[in-house]
């Protein structure tokens, strides 16, 4: 219990004091190593064979090629082709651009992967078209954030790579698999836009004709054919769904350059910057959790949390709402990346022994740690999209309270029927 306490609420601990994640996570496995051998036996040279090993994965060179596909979507001026589909699909129904903003944001999700890419790019041009039509600024600003969580949820999905490495779990999957809760999450906020939009008499657009519809769809397309190009590319066996990022990065690449030609080679420079600074605070902190992976298996405290839970609950179904509302209150706390880090190797053997596929509760969990990104104090989409707008947190915050509901009953409804989660993948792995 005492290597517990260490392990977990010490890394809590660092964190809320402001320690880097990467840096918490290798401290407390230290501190247990310390505890347990003594301060002046700390195995130096393990702890750095530890943290070296968890990056020597070919699984995980799909992150930095699916950082820098979002990036050159926001850059290439790719988010207004997006919104102009958008626009003339759903434009013309009650909430007008709050429906365009939803399925914008579901569009632009089998592109980037990344809530906070959706929030700080697509964001910044559905909040401003909204504006532009009459609604007000909080109202846009919490439509756009809610449905900025769709972006990990459709695949392709920068935490479903990092869940699958973690878990051992098919990524192609765990793609599947989130593709259905994704469509009733998008479905579940559009409902509420509308209802919301009906109250408060929020204007409408009028019908696109199909000859706008079509000229939009045109200019578009080609980036909206990313997604079908990985999904294809992985259940056809192509290639696997590393390779299959790396492909995309390359259409990515040759629409950007060669048929739209929106990105000069100084802006193709500065993106790869902050494709690699992004990519190595990742890898750093997937390098301290495989060291504290490690000292949660060598310590056995996996066993330890699946043992107590086995002796005080029995169902699976309770067992997995649960552990829901514990990943939500972590999620409160913890970015959803860290949050992945720390839960999944503690808390996969355990839902493994209940019998709970590791698929399906990697979409609850990552679904869960998504609600998590518009959630107070840490929301990072909440922060991302108040800098776009310069709202008071506060008036933020109490405009996206009633877009909690959809998203929580999709939770519910995808938590107590797996069946929802696992109908693509049985449907198309078998």
């Amino acid at each position: 219990m005492e290597i517990f306490a260490i392990m977990f609420i010490g890394l809590i601990v660092l964190l809320m004091l402001g320690v880097p994640v990467a840096f918490a996570m290798i401290a407390s496995s230290a501190a247990v190593l310390a505890y347990t051998r003594g301060f002046t036996e700390i195995p130096l040279e393990m702890i750095a064979q530890r943290t070296l090993y968890g990056v020597n994965s070919f699984t995980l060179l799909a992150i930095p090629a699916f950082l820098l596909i979002g990036r050159l979507m926001n850059s290439a001026g790719i988010s207004d082709r997006v919104f102009d589909v958008a626009r003339c699909a759903v434009g013309h129904l009650k909430g007008g651009l709050g429906h365009v903003n939803v399925l914008a944001s579901m569009l632009f999700a089998g592109m980037s992967g990344s809530a906070v890419a959706d929030a700080g790019g697509l964001g910044a041009v559905e909040i401003k078209a909204m504006e532009d039509d009459g609604f007000p600024t909080d109202f846009s600003a919490a439509v756009t954030a809610s449905s900025a969580t769709i972006g990990p949820i459709i695949p392709p999905s920068i935490p479903a790579v990092i869940y699958g490495a973690l878990a051992n779990a098919s990524i192609a999957a765990i793609f599947l698999g989130s593709i259905l809760p994704g469509l009733f999450m998008g479905a579940g906020l559009m409902v509420m836009v509308a209802v919301i939009s009906h109250r408060r008499g929020y204007p409408t657009r009028a019908r696109a004709t199909m000859a706008e519809f079509m000229r939009a769809l045109s200019r578009g397309l080609l980036p909206m054919l990313t997604p079908v190009i990985i999904l294809v590319g992985i259940l056809s066996g192509l290639f696997t769904p590393t390779e299959a990022s790396v492909v995309a990065l390359l259409y990515c690449l040759i629409i950007s350059f060669c048929v739209y030609r929106s990105i000069s080679l100084r802006e193709f420079f500065q993106i790869l910057r902050d494709t690699a600074i992004d990519t190595s605070v990742l890898l750093l902190i997937i390098a301290g959790s495989a060291l504290y992976s490690w000292i949660l298996a060598r310590y056995q405290v996996t066993a330890l949390v699946a043992d107590f839970l086995l002796a005080t609950v029995s169902d699976p179904v309770v067992l997995l709402l649960l552990l829901s509302l514990f990943i939500l209150l972590i999620g409160l706390f913890i970015d959803s990346v860290p949050a992945l880090f720390l839960l999944t190797p503690l808390l996969v053997p355990v839902v493994v022994q209940y019998g709970i596929d590791p698929v399906h509760f990697g979409v609850v969990m990552i679904f869960n740690l998504m609600i998590g990104l518009i959630t107070p104090p840490v929301g990072t989409v909440l922060f991302a999209i108040q800098k776009i707008t310069d709202l008071p947190f506060t008036a933020l915050v109490r405009a996206t309270l009633p877009f909690y509901i959809p998203l929580v009953a999709v939770l519910i409804i995808i938590t107590l029927f797996p069946s929802i989660v696992m109908f693509l993948p049985n449907l198309m792995l078998q």
